[in-house]
């Protein structure tokens, strides 16, 4: 582990990413406090990835200035993981757009040295899906409030323990002989490994001078919806029917489906998000750009142990 007297104030730690991200950090010998509503659900970090006292862990309410301020009170860096694919409690305005605002102004004037905040690949502010719309102001709260800041935008994010995406499918190929495809399969991913976007935020602390301020963090390749499902399936050696469901049926389900417990949860906005290609755009950098060479979903799952229950995967 090296040597670094820098300190790390980090929101949303108990995402799939952050986790990622706070593990590569530790071992770079950063120091990290970590802001979270629930403590509960990253304590067990303190222990399995820093050394004593490497990791602090600070009950927060990222709607209050002053509670934001106090764990960001000594920080060096500051990194916004907080976001969610589905409107409960909070809205998306809230947590998307609201929220980034008010901490790139409680960084700037504390001289945070860095803010680190991810966000999503090609947001709009006119775009159909509310999550995506919302991604968008949010991102605008930051450039209009701070100078030193890099915003992530990733496409479909994989790997081993939370994957959403490939726990679903895996599950769905456990329950069922049938797994239902939205539209025609037909809308693209470009797929990056969560290791991979740990990296691109490692970079982005240790870089400096670096002009460009957003960045697309995609894999190699872009891949259909319904290829993501064919590879996945043959990886885990399962035969499955896969069935396209028009976008006006899936969209009526939803109403339905969107009551359902994680991982079966769909919402009408997340079949707008569906709807639209997450590959990057070409107007701005990638993870070539910083040095990293991303990794091919191909070359990804042979490493991992798929369970026979539950379609969960680790190393």
């Amino acid at each position: 582990m090296k040597n670094n007297e820098k300190i790390i104030g980090i929101f949303g730690g108990s995402s799939f990413l952050a986790k990622y991200a706070i593990e590569k950090l530790c071992k770079q010998g950063y120091r990290i406090k970590i802001g979270t509503r629930r403590p509960w659900l990253v304590n067990n970090l303190k222990t399995i990835m820093g050394s004593p006292g490497q990791i602090e862990v600070i009950k927060t309410n990222i709607f209050n200035s002053e509670s934001v301020k106090n764990l960001l009170n000594n920080c060096d860096y500051c990194i916004n993981f907080c976001g969610q694919l589905c409107e409960k409690k909070i809205t998306f305005g809230q947590l998307h757009a609201h929220w980034p605002e008010m901490l790139a102004k409680i960084s700037n004037k504390l001289n945070i040295k860095k803010l680190i905040h991810i966000s999503a690949l090609n947001p709009l502010q006119n775009h159909p899906s509310k999550y995506m719309s919302s991604k968008m102001l949010g991102e605008d709260g930051i450039k209009n409030n701070i100078k030193n800041y890099f915003i992530l935008r990733p496409s479909l994010v994989i790997g081993n323990g939370d994957d959403d995406f490939f726990s679903t499918f895996g599950m769905l190929a456990q329950l069922s002989p049938v797994i239902p495809i939205p539209g025609t399969g037909k809308n693209l991913f470009s797929p990056v490994h969560v290791s991979d976007c740990a990296d691109a935020i490692a970079k982005l602390l240790e870089t400096e001078n670096l002009k460009d301020k957003i960045f697309e963090i995609t894999g190699p390749k872009n891949y259909s919806f319904k290829n993501l499902i064919e590879i996945f399936l043959k990886e885990i050696k399962r035969k499955r029917i896969l069935v396209s469901i028009p976008w006006r049926i899936m969209k009526i389900q939803s109403y339905f489906l969107q009551y359902l417990p994680k991982p079966f949860t769909i919402t009408p906005d997340q079949i707008l998000l569906l709807k639209n290609d997450s590959i990057p755009t070409g107007k701005f950098p990638l993870l070539k750009d910083l040095g990293i060479n991303p990794k091919d979903i191909n070359s990804i799952f042979k490493y991992w142990i798929r369970y026979r229950t539950g379609g969960e995967f680790n190393k």
